[in-house]
């Protein structure tokens, strides 16, 4: 299928000073020197003065409150609020989505007594539709900061924004979140209803990424929320309705420095399953042996899953080990990467046995506000079986360090 990539003309021209500036900032945050800060035993940071504050790295333990840990954890370095899903109109036309909040803290304990414009942290968001159905896709970015309330998130609730792109708790829904993303061409405007409560990834919401100490992330995934509302494209809106996946995530120097990139996959069966996977690339091009993910069963059960491999440890009480290969690749017209768009996924004691392809190839983010690389990022189409039954279902793939190296902007 040929497809269309539609961008910005707004924030590919006249934002791109703004562009230019917020790039430079954080890829000067990304090498800065962050030493370890002490916490107390629920993981939370111990009380610093703002002079000589450090940002505090992911280990230990966490005591989770929702819905106070949907909102902003300033301690630490890098976080972001993740939403993708596939939404359809009654009609049944197909669209995929995703809206992306990254903050990159400067200052762990930032002073606001002396000016408004001090700046605490710098923010970067994402915004993607794909039209499934005419295989054409609309990308934008925006950057901000959070002096003067231009950007921001809170610190207690799920709410961030950056400049008039947001995500608003949805009333009467603990876990429920209102999208609002318009560029010139595009936007959506949702709310998603959470059916499930978080997931907590990882050994308790613990996530490691490498084998040094603060090489981990907090990390939980709300996977089924369902979805309604409205999708721009093209100058027509339409009413749509369908399934989200959120993810939120916060650390410090959470990813090791030989790591090239990350396939990671966030799939909801029509059997109840939700799986979230992901396969940590190292610079040699092996999968690392922390690679693994989240199966979340269709009674609520979770499940810790393991990628196998000659480095990976065997699986645990409460684990289960899953096998990942690419199977078909497509190279981008506009960056020459070449990413495995179609898998295969094998989970051997669960009997699951699942075949993933792109709803559509041309899905690539090509580098813009902020961000100084492309990554692949787009709707997939889920068939197989479990335990000898035939399974269908749906989700999102994210393919990164296949157009470049990440230059350091995840350590």
């Amino acid at each position: 299928m040929r497809c269309a990539v539609e961008r910005s003309r707004r924030r590919g021209s006249r934002w791109m000073g703004r562009a230019a500036w917020a790039c430079a900032l954080l890829q000067l945050a990304a090498a800065a020197p962050f030493p370890a800060h002490a916490t107390d035993a629920a993981g939370h940071a111990a009380p610093a003065a703002a002079a000589g504050a450090s940002f505090q790295r992911a280990h230990g333990r966490r005591a989770w409150r929702f819905p106070r840990d949907h909102g902003q954890h300033s301690r630490y370095r890098l976080e972001w609020w993740y939403y993708t899903g596939i939404v359809r109109t009654a009609e049944g036309r197909p669209f995929g989505y995703e809206v992306t909040f990254f903050r990159q803290g400067l200052n762990p304990a930032p002073d606001r007594r002396g000016s408004a414009w001090r700046v605490g942290s710098l923010y970067l968001a994402h915004l993607a539709v794909s039209d499934l159905a005419r295989g054409r896709f609309w990308q934008a970015a925006d950057t901000g900061r959070d002096s003067l309330g231009l950007s921001g998130a809170a610190a207690d609730r799920q709410r961030v924004w950056v400049n008039s792109w947001r995500a608003d708790p949805l009333e009467a829904s603990r876990d429920g979140v209102r999208l609002r993303a318009q560029d010139d061409a595009f936007g959506v405007a949702l709310e998603l209803r959470a059916e499930r409560p978080p997931v907590l990834n990882g050994s308790g919401g613990l996530d490691r990424k490498g084998a040094a100490p603060g090489e981990a992330s907090w990390y939980y995934s709300l996977t089924r929320l369902a979805t309604k509302g409205t999708i721009r494209v093209g100058g027509d809106s339409y009413e749509v309705a369908g399934t989200s996946w959120m993810d939120h995530e916060f650390g410090t120097g959470q990813l090791p420095a030989d790591l090239a990139g990350w396939d990671w996959f966030g799939l909801r069966l029509d059997s109840g399953e939700d799986l979230m996977l992901y396969r940590l690339r190292t610079t040699d091009g092996r999968a690392s042996a922390l690679s693994g993910g989240t199966l979340l069963e269709a009674d609520g059960r979770v499940l810790r899953v393991r990628l196998a491999g000659p480095a990976a440890p065997g699986p645990q009480e409460g684990e289960v080990t899953a096998a990942a290969a690419p199977e078909q690749t497509w190279t981008s017209p506009a960056t020459r990467a070449k990413y495995p768009l179609a898998w295969s996924i094998r989970v051997p004691r669960l009997g699951l046995s699942l075949t993933v392809e792109p709803a559509m190839e041309a899905q690539e983010f090509q580098p813009a506000a902020g961000l100084p690389f492309a990554y692949w990022e787009g709707a997939v189409r889920v068939r197989g079986e479990r335990a000898g039954r035939p399974v269908a279902g749906e989700g999102y793939l994210e393919l990164t360090g296949y157009a470049g190296g990440l230059r350091g902007s995840f350590r």
